[in-house]
Formats: structure tokens, sequence, C-alpha cells
């Protein structure tokens, strides 16, 4: 195990740069040397086909097939009213209307500027692949919503969610039992199957920057929905976030509380489904690109004369990188309520575990904010608002291949994989373990809380999830301000975007 334990480092932001991306053939050349890495993934059509083969010889009893379908056939219906009781805007149809929980999210996009306005879309990504899920467990019991890949190029926690389901449907042993009997289960595996579709032959890998997606899968962070953002036309959605033409980042959106717009098809049925399954935790795993414990030397940092270009600096020399940081859990629940503590407890046993399981670094983080905003806006932790307990965790992705964008730091040099000493193909391969350990430990300790809860003993704090970024800013968006390869860009309290820090670590 690595010596040191929960280090008070800053580290460097893993932040979305939408723009940024090699040419497709180049991309191809780099992604056809990880094909290897790249056989441990399943595709869409075989996450189907065993979903529907466990279900027939499980010996404990699961039901798998469409997370929500237009006859009601899915798992979750959503075609009941809005619970009138429910912290929601119940005025979004109109306050003549009662609306189903369908026409509700609906009713969130009708100011013109974009996203799904057909009801019966709601349960199919935008090319129209059925949201696959899983029910499990006591329909008594505490209720946990699963959630895998919302960003399709972080693969890992997919691959963990089929073998512990699998676990699930198949052991004879009582800790499974006992789980089952304890929790009411809904998995949603794979949430963004267009985007996250690892098929090089058929689907588009980073199309070119300023290119409309013109097939309908992918391997990328985004859905597949050439119309997001209207066109070429930056400011034609509010708050749009995610790629003009080729798709929107669905964790931007879980507006819960249903006042905000809910644009992208995929994260409006997890939203209708949320609401409508009302679960006390929601698991949304992650595995995003690569972060560095890199500590910014702030005399370094030199500002930009372009206004609101951010301005360059260095790591402190001295700052020992090797050790880079795999596994952080994170906990959003209300504030001083007992859903607080079961999901910062929850978060506490889950990273323990992992600590002692595998070599590493483990820590908690907070998000970032900048200014009055926060990067973070309308993710699943978001679900805070409307009372529900969300916890996750995100774990590094095996290659730089998925995210060419951001790369690791290793005493302030860049480098193409998170170890050098590793494979893609066994870096991936430990990645998808450590999710397995983490997302059982988490289903076996929420059932252990359904008997005993616990209480805010847990020790558990928030460390800043970053102080800088890795990036590469191109010129044909950044002009003048463009850099000349990858350069640190920090973030922090310094120059003016603080940083937002949740509980009270040491």
């Amino acid at each position: 195990m690595l010596n040191f334990k929960r280090p008070l480092v800053k580290l460097a932001l893993p932040l979305v740069l939408a723009f940024v991306s090699p040419t497709t053939s180049a991309f191809n050349e780099v992604y056809q040397q990880n094909l290897a890495a790249l056989s441990y993934l399943t595709k869409y059509d075989e996450i189907n086909n065993k979903l529907t083969l466990w279900q027939r010889w499980a010996l404990n009893d699961i039901t798998s097939g469409p997370l929500i379908d237009n006859d009601n056939n899915g798992l979750i219906d959503i075609d009941i009213n809005l619970d009138p009781t429910l912290t929601l805007n119940h005025q979004v149809c109109g306050e003549d209307q009662a609306p189903t929980i369908r026409q509700a999210v609906i009713c969130t996009n009708q100011d013109g500027l974009g996203g799904n306005t057909q009801a019966d879309k709601i349960g199919f990504s935008t090319q129209g692949r059925t949201l696959l899920a899983v029910r499990a467990g006591n329909p008594a019991g505490k209720r946990v919503m699963v959630i895998t890949q919302q960003h399709g190029n972080e693969p890992a926690a997919t691959e963990a969610a089929l073998s512990i389901i699998r676990w699930l449907s198949f052991s004879p042993f009582p800790l499974a039992r006992n789980t089952l009997e304890e929790l009411d289960l809904l998995f949603v595996v794979r949430a963004n199957p267009d985007g996250g579709e690892p098929d090089i032959e058929n689907c588009e890998i980073e199309p070119v920057v300023g290119g409309i997606m013109d097939a309908d899968c992918a391997f990328i962070r985004q859905n597949v929905d050439p119309s997001a953002g209207g066109g070429y036309i930056r400011s034609s959605e509010a708050n749009f976030a995610g790629i003009v033409g080729r798709g929107y980042d669905l964790n931007r959106y879980h507006h819960g509380d249903l006042n905000h717009p809910i644009r992208p098809v995929e994260t409006q049925a997890l939203v209708a489904a949320t609401i409508a399954f009302q679960p006390e935790v929601i698991l949304d795993l992650h595995g995003d690109m690569h972060k560095s414990d890199c500590q910014l030397d702030y005399s370094s940092i030199q500002a930009n004369q372009v206004l609101g270009v951010l301005p360059t600096g260095h790591c402190h020399d001295d700052h020992e990188g090797e050790n880079l940081r795999i596994f952080s859990p994170f906990a959003e629940a209300p504030a001083h309520s007992a859903k607080e503590h079961l999901i910062r407890s929850l978060a506490v046993a889950v990273m323990e575990k992992v600590d002692n399981t595998f070599v590493g670094s483990v820590g908690r983080f907070s998000q970032v904010q900048l200014g009055t905003g926060n990067i973070a806006a309308g993710d699943t932790g978001s679900y805070k608002n409307i009372g529900i307990a969300a916890g996750g965790w995100e774990t590094v992705n095996f290659a730089k291949v998925l995210r060419p964008d951001v790369i690791a730091v290793i005493k302030g040099s860049p480098v193409t994989s998170v170890n050098p000493h590793l494979s893609e193909g066994s870096f991936l391969k430990r990645q998808i373990h450590i999710n397995r350990v983490a997302l059982f430990e988490a289903l076996i300790s929420l059932a252990d809380f359904a008997q005993v809860p616990p209480t805010d003993d847990s020790n558990f704090c928030d460390y800043p999830l970053a102080s800088g970024l890795i990036a590469e800013l191109p010129e044909e968006y950044w002009g003048h301000a463009h850099s000349h390869g990858e350069q640190l860009v920090p973030i922090s309290p310094e120059i003016g975007v603080p940083l937002f820090v949740s509980g009270s670590c040491p």
C-alpha cells in the first residue's frame, strides 16, 4: 500500500474542454493500439443479451428490460401523476394541469430553444436504443438506484455493474440473499448507449472538431445528438452543456426539481425514473480522465493578456506526483439529515475497502465552483434538492485515447497513460476490478445500513478536487491565446476562481 493517507493536496482538474480533439485518422491510429483493452468492453447488444439470459436462468429473481417504454412495459412507470407532496416545480406545465411525470419532464423544454419535446421518446436514446435496466431485490426494501456510463467514454463501471448483477442473479450464498432482502435495486446499465458503444468499425470515435455527427453511435463523453446546441449557435440553448453538432453532456441536466430545461432524451428518462422510483440513494458511477496530485507553484503563474483566457502555471518541482489518484468517492445529500449521515458513511466504507484492497491513491473530493456557478450544476448530486442522497465515485480512464484533451502529469511532465509501467489493457481490467469491489462494498454496506442506520461519526470530509487542469487550447477557438501543445491552467483563489470545499477537513 501507499504510505500516505488522505493527502492534503490539490488535484489537476479534469475539466471538459469540449472543443479539443485530434483528427479522426490520428485518433483512430492511436485507438487501434488499444484494441486489446477494448476487447474487455461489452457492446450494447451483448448487454441486452446477457441481461435477458440472466433473468431467464437466475437463481434469485431479477427483472431486466427497458427502463421506460411507450406502453408502460418498462421497469419504471412514468405515466403516473406527479406526486403533489414532492418538492418539485408543480407549475411546470401550467397552473391548470395535473401532469404525469412524463409530461412534466417534457414541459421543462417548452422554451423553443432545443432538446426533446416528444413525450414518446422518453426511455430511448437519441438514436432509438432502449435504455436498459434491471430490477432486483425486495420492493419493500431501501430503494437504491445505480447509474453507469452517463459519459460514454467512462466504461469500467458498466462492466463492474454487469458482474454485480450476475452475482445477485446466481449466488446462492447468504450475502447476496441478504442484499436482495434489504434493498430494492434499480440498475441503469450504460445510461448513454449511443455515446458508449466501443465499436470502432461501426461507430464514430472522437469526430473532428466542428463536424456534425453522421453516425448513430460513438465512443465519446456526450450522447449522439447532431441537433445539440442548435446548429453551431452556441447560445441557442439555455445553459447548453455539450458539443454543438455532437451531443449533450448528460450529467449536466439532472434537474430533478423540474426548474430547468432537461434537454437530452436520455437524461429525461433518468430524471423521470428517479422521480417515479424515489430512491433513497443514487449511486452514479464515473471514470473520468486522468487526475494528478499536482501542487501548483503560484509564483509561476503568468496572466494572459487576452480577456477571459486563463493564465498558465507549473507544478512544484519537489512534488511527488508518481502516486496518481485512481479512486475518489463523492457524497451529496440534504444537509444535517439522516441521509447525509448515510451517504457519507457509505463513502467512507467504500473508500476504505478500496484503499485496503488496491495500491494507489484514494480520497474524497468535492467539486469546483467557478465564480457564482458550479461546473457540476445539473449532475446527479442535484438530487439532494429533492431529498435524495447521491453518491458514487470516479476512477481514472485507462488511456489517453479516451480523453485526448486532458492527460496525466508526473512531476510537471505529461504522460500518456496513468502508469507507464502498466499496459493499457491491464489497466482497464484493474479499473473494472476497482469498480466491482467498490460497488460490491456499497451494496452490502447499504444492506447493513438498512438494519442499523449510521450516525454522523464517519469522519467524512471533502478535499477540493482540483487546482488546475492540463489542456490544449486550439487556435481555431482561442485565436492568439491558443496554446502550443498542452499547458497547465491553474484554477485557484489566487486568480479569483475560488475552490468550493464542503465539510471540515484536517
